[in-house]
């Protein structure tokens, strides 16, 4: 949480001019609006920490008319953070930290207060101890750290934990890629809304290197009818840039997979790490995944094959469509 304190210090002093007229003016610009497009790209940001607050204290000397009119303090107190109370829960797994990184745990709610632990991108033993707390658009969350004691993580960075063999069981998960299968080949943006993370959203690559785009839900409600231009990056092999808008070219591929007779593979990302060190980004190793796969003719020596990898999160204990991932032959 970022807390300020200022003192404001009002030494009214009399001063006569001769037909003098003094006027100070103070320019202030307003806030400026920003209207984010129909897509916005899922970069995670902290704000940077601040400094310790410091308190302006009247000067030692006296000033000619502080007998007068002794100068007056006005402190304004510090924002309160409100703590959401709630029930432990767990275990939860940390998402979206890149290797070599690491989940700080800090003393309180807000990435100003001081760490004292932290996770690493693949842990999967988190238990939330029950409070929560805002700290501007974050909920920070109560865990306990790894070595005893207590602490609080931006919860941006935690995924329930759902263990591999438990996800390729669950029927729930088929059942949320056949409503993904239906919304496709019908272009129903209001039955696509219901299905990406409300915690998350759904990230959209369509070449894995290339740019990664997040729809939230109202978002992906206008996804079919949406002209919003996007750059999804070069393309394999040409290196040329792919232009155009969602409809234009990530749904003709999904179209193409899932009108197909396609195969399903559990957490399996075939021999796609022939076209990609790692198919499945390391930041998602604690989300769980299909590889939604259309092979290849024999009339193109079977060098047409489209797959995609459908990331799937649980929120409350019912899966969500979390990431599609794009993959093709590439020369």
């Amino acid at each position: 949480m970022f807390e300020r304190k200022s003192a404001l210090i009002l030494l009214p002093l009399t001063l006569a001019f001769a037909s003098l007229g003094c006027a100070v003016s103070f320019s202030f610009n307003p806030p400026v609006t920003v209207t984010m497009p129909a897509v916005i790209p899922a970069t995670v940001t902290s704000p940077p920490p601040t400094s310790a607050p410091t308190e302006t204290v009247p000067p030692a000397s006296p000033s000619p008319t502080s007998d007068i009119f002794p100068p007056t303090v006005v402190l304004t107190s510090a924002p309160v953070l409100q703590v959401t109370p709630g029930s432990p829960s767990g275990p939860y797994a940390v998402i979206l930290v890149q290797p070599g990184d690491v989940l700080n745990i800090r003393s309180a709610a807000g990435v100003s207060q001081p760490v004292v632990g932290s996770f690493t991108p693949t842990s999967r033993e988190v238990i939330r101890t029950g409070p929560s707390a805002r700290v501007g658009d974050a909920l920070w969350v109560e865990v306990q750290k790894p070595g005893g004691g207590t602490g609080w993580v931006n919860s941006n960075f935690l995924t329930e934990y759902v263990a591999a063999s438990a996800f390729c069981a669950n029927m729930q998960v088929t059942s949320l890629l056949n409503d993904l299968r239906m919304a496709v080949l019908n272009s129903n943006g209001s039955a696509l809304s219901a299905l990406p993370s409300p915690a998350h959203g759904m990230d959209v690559r369509f070449w894995r290197y290339g740019t990664l785009v997040n729809y939230n839900r109202e978002q992906a409600k206008f996804l079919f009818d949406s002209a919003f231009q996007v750059n999804w990056g070069p393309a394999p092999g040409s290196g040329e840039d792919t232009l155009g808008s969602f409809s234009q070219v990530v749904l003709p591929k999904l179209i193409e997979v899932f009108g197909s007779d396609y195969q399903l593979h559990c957490n399996d990302p075939l021999d796609l790490a022939t076209f990609s060190l790692d198919p499945w980004p390391p930041e998602y190793a604690n989300i769980n995944f299909y590889a939604v796969h259309k092979p290849g003719s024999e009339t193109y020596g079977g060098l047409d094959w489209r797959t995609w990898l459908v990331g799937v999160e649980f929120s409350g204990g019912k899966p969500h469509l979390f990431s599609l991932i794009h993959f093709q032959w590439e020369p």
